[in-house]
This record gives structure tokens, sequence and C-alpha cells, in this order.
């Protein structure tokens, strides 16, 4: 006769062993949601880990000219292609992740290329200007310079219109939970409202370029607006939202992805405030800076209770099996 063992807990290992139990468990757990499955996934997940790569290498060199005495900031640094590497790689993983919760389909091709293809372009052009020891943004010296910026501008326009496509595919034909298309939903408006600042960041560069005839050390709104930092939030919050949705319980997700989506969000407008009102970071105004503080306060609750909510799963504790008696 076969019978259903009730589930029942092991011996909790105690100290570091369980420790490295748990961020074992919350790793693979992340990485059954984010396998990619399909054709098009792994094409994006390969993108994604070649611009990662990309950014490991370039960042072991940017130590070791820091080291020398070079600077991280500037025109002509390593720290441009380390943080678009960094940057576009990840949302090419995203994408791959994001394309896991559609319906099976060739027509998701066409985002999926449009994405993984001009963000290595992207990456490539910067990089290259680099090694060429030249300013990769506003630099229009030569023929070749200004075809390279031309590139660039080329491939943000279609990965945002890539990412556009997948919005409109979310809206429309969603296959995961309520926490996932929260998570994506919101995560994509701010990537393409991070698109948008791009395009101002641009045209500030611009601008002051034809007022002072050289390429600007650091494109600033106002005096002192991080345009960077508003661009930079933008562009990972839905990597945050989707880490979210993936670790939270399913009787929680929905609330604790909206609690990290408004979170996020109030976040991602107070440095933007902040940024246009010409303003440093560090000294907001009132405002801005309570949604701001507002803002980290909701995330890190989200972040705490998602974990804490993961711990708490049935797929922690150890399934039921059957049992032969007699």
């Amino acid at each position: 006769m076969i019978v259903n063992r009730p589930p029942h807990r092991f011996a909790e290992p105690q100290g570091e062993s369980r420790r490295r139990r748990d961020v074992f468990t919350v790793f693979n757990h992340i990485w059954s949601h984010i396998r990619p499955v399909t054709a098009q996934q792994r094409f994006l997940f390969v993108v994604g880990a070649i611009l990662l790569a990309s950014a490991l290498v370039h960042g072991g060199i940017a130590v070791v000219a820091l080291i020398s005495g070079q600077e991280w900031s500037g025109p002509v640094s390593w720290r441009k292609p380390v943080v678009f590497a960094g940057s576009f790689g990840m949302l090419s993983l995203t994408g791959a992740w994001i394309l896991r919760l559609l319906p099976t389909t060739r027509w998701l091709w066409v985002p999926a290329l449009m994405l993984g293809v001009f963000s290595l372009t992207e990456v490539t052009a910067i990089s290259i200007q680099k090694w060429r020891g030249v300013p990769s943004h506003f630099n229009q010296v030569s023929t070749f310079d200004a075809a390279m910026f031309g590139t660039m501008a080329v491939s943000v326009l279609m990965a945002v219109l890539a990412l556009v496509i997948f919005l409109v595919w979310v809206m429309v034909a969603f296959r995961g939970n309520g926490g996932e298309r929260v998570s994506a939903i919101v995560g994509l408006i701010s990537l393409i409202a991070a698109g948008y600042i791009g395009n101002q960041m641009i045209e500030v560069g611009t601008a002051q370029i034809s007022a002072t005839g050289s390429v600007p050390y650091e494109v600033v709104f106002g005096a002192d607006g991080s345009a960077k930092l508003s661009h930079f939030v933008g562009m990972h919050l839905i990597q945050f939202l989707a880490i979210i949705a993936i670790v939270s319980s399913a009787r929680r997700r929905l609330a604790l992805v909206a609690l990290a989506a408004v979170g996020g969000l109030a976040v991602f407008g107070s440095v933007t405030l902040t940024a246009h009102a010409g303003q440093p970071w560090i000294a907001p105004d009132l405002g801005a800076g309570a949604l701001g503080v507002l803002g980290v306060l909701l995330s890190v609750a989200a972040a705490i209770l998602s974990v804490r909510s993961f711990d708490r799963q049935d797929d922690v504790i150890q399934t039921r099996t059957p049992m032969r008696v007699g």
C-alpha cells in the first residue's frame, strides 16, 4: 500500500552552513524563474552574458587605471564601457525574463533581435571609442567619430522601441501571475522614461558643445542636477521589481510587488525632480527629499518582507513523498 508521508522539515542546519543553504536556495529559485527555455530567450541571455563579461573585463582594466592615477569619470574614461556594458547586459537578461512570461510565437523574434543586436551595437561603439582614446558621446570631430555617435543614437532608439513592443505585448497577452505583470509593466514604463531622460541628456550635452565648443566633462541638468542617477534608477527599477515578484510567496506576491513599485517609483520621481531642479541628489528640496526617503523605506520594507515570505514558502519545506507500507 502506498501512502503519503506528511511533509516535515529536515533538522535545521546551524550557523554558516544554514546561511549557505539559504543563499543557494534563493539563487536556485531565482534561476528556475529566469532560465531561458526558448531560442529567443537563449539569444538574449547570451547577449546579456557577453555584455556582462565585457563589463567585468573593462572593470578590471578600470581598477588598474585608477591605481595608476587615471580618473573614473570624464568623457574619455573606462567608466563608460563598464557602466554601459553592465546596464545593457542586465537589460538583455531582463528581456529574456519577460519573454518567459509571454506566449511563444516567432513574432517575438522582432523585439528580441532589436533589443539584443542594438544593445551589442551600442556597447561596441562606446568601447571602440574608448580604446581609440576619444570621447564616445558628442564627438563629431571626424567623419568616423560622427558615424559612431550617430550609430549609438540609432541603437538606443531601436532598443527603446523594442521595450515599447514588449510593453504592449505584456499588456495584451501575458501569461504570468499578477505580481509579475505589475513588475513587468511598471518596470518597462520606467525603462522607457529612462530612455526619454537619456534623450534629454543628449540635448543638454549638444547645447553645451554649441556654447563652449568642447565635449562636456559631465552632463548635468541645470546647475548640478544628476541626470545620470535619474537615468540609472529608471533603467534598473525593473530588475528590483522582478526579484521581488520571483522571491515573494504566491499569497503575498501581488501586495509586495505593489509596495516595491510604489517605493521604487517614489525614489525615481525624487531623483528625477531633484535633477530637473538643478540640485544635487544629496541636497534636494524638502518635498523631493521626503518623497525619496519614503520610497527607500517602502522599497527596503518590500525587500525584507519578500525574503521573509520566501522563507515560509512550501517549496522550502520538503515535499510529500510516497512511502510503501506493508
